[in-house]
């Protein structure tokens, strides 16, 4: 009901259910006139949860995309290219080639990024109906792991890779990126999507490097590591500046007993400006931890309205 209410021209979701995406929020919102895919999310434990990454926007507003078009990306298969391509290594993007020195070195996180961790990017190139303008929309979640800062900014940086592909492909159009990034205002996920660089140096992207373990504990100890050095991460000058939807970020999008915290966002190429942004709420709002009989959800919607410059 919340989704329907808000008529988006775009709707993005993350950790969706299988089930609920084919027998609930497909066939609702096709019947409201939307059309969309679901990526699924790839195995990466024995858990026998199915869930993944939706994407459903307004036929009203934007012509039919054909089903090839609708593109679902692996991390590790994005990893497998460009990490292992010289031809990436090559171009503009330098921190491809220092990523890939880096995996060398690190054994143990190579296996994390290529083995372990099924996450997905989707894409869409969408074409407004009267100005037949394209703007390409991109959709992810990114691991949870409070730890695991350097982890999320490597995925960024290759999920970047990507969209800039995508763009180009589309005759450079412009972006809209959403997702449950799992990183906070201050991370250095946010630092390079918004600043562009993230320095070697820097502490909370880069503790964990050598000491961080993947969940099912079999991670890589301290003394097996001290040769591995951490690395710069920069955008290129070819990868458009990224604007945020909320020029102050919202006191929380996720809230549950133990932890809340901003972790959403919406992110758009400067082609396009802010009009609006929806109100969230705030921690004193709040009487209960999410989900709870009033928010099904752990996380909150966050919604903007953007005007094409």
């Amino acid at each position: 009901h919340e989704i329907i209410k808000y008529q988006s021209d775009i709707v993005c979701l993350q950790e969706v259910d299988r089930d609920v995406f084919n027998c609930l929020l497909r066939p609702c919102l096709e019947a409201h006139g939307y059309q969309g895919y679901y990526s699924e999310k790839g195995v990466d434990d024995n858990s026998s949860v199915r869930e993944g990454c939706a994407m459903f926007w307004s036929l009203d507003v934007f012509e039919r995309v054909r089903l090839p078009d609708m593109k679902t990306f692996t991390f590790r298969e994005m990893f497998q290219q460009f990490v292992c391509d010289e031809r990436v290594h090559k171009s503009e993007w330098k921190s491809l080639k220092d990523v890939a020195t880096l995996l060398t070195q690190h054994d143990h996180l190579q296996d994390v990024l290529f083995n372990k961790l099924g996450h997905v990017l989707q894409t869409v190139c969408l074409t407004e109906k009267r100005s037949k303008e394209k703007v390409l929309v991109g959709n992810t979640h990114l691991y949870y792991h409070p730890q695991a800062s350097h982890v999320k900014c490597l995925k960024m940086l290759i999920a970047c890779r990507q969209l800039e592909i995508e763009s180009l492909e589309n005759e450079h159009s412009p972006l809209i990126f959403c997702g449950d990034f799992n990183s906070t205002p201050d991370s250095g996920v946010m630092e390079l999507l918004l600043n562009r660089f993230v320095d070697s140096g820097d502490k909370e992207t880069w503790e964990n490097l050598c000491t961080w373990e993947y969940e099912d504990g079999e991670g890589a100890g301290v003394g097996d590591l001290k040769h591995v050095e951490s690395i710069d991460l920069e955008y290129p000058t070819s990868f458009p500046k990224l604007i945020t939807a909320y020029e102050k970020a919202p006191e929380f999008t996720h809230y549950i007993e133990c932890f809340a915290a901003t972790l959403d966002y919406i992110l758009a190429t400067s082609n396009f400006g802010v009009v609006r942004s929806a109100s969230t709420l705030s921690l004193e709002d709040m009487s209960q931890a999410m989900p709870n009989e009033f928010l099904p959800s752990d996380h909150i919607s966050i919604v903007a309205d953007f005007s094409f410059q």
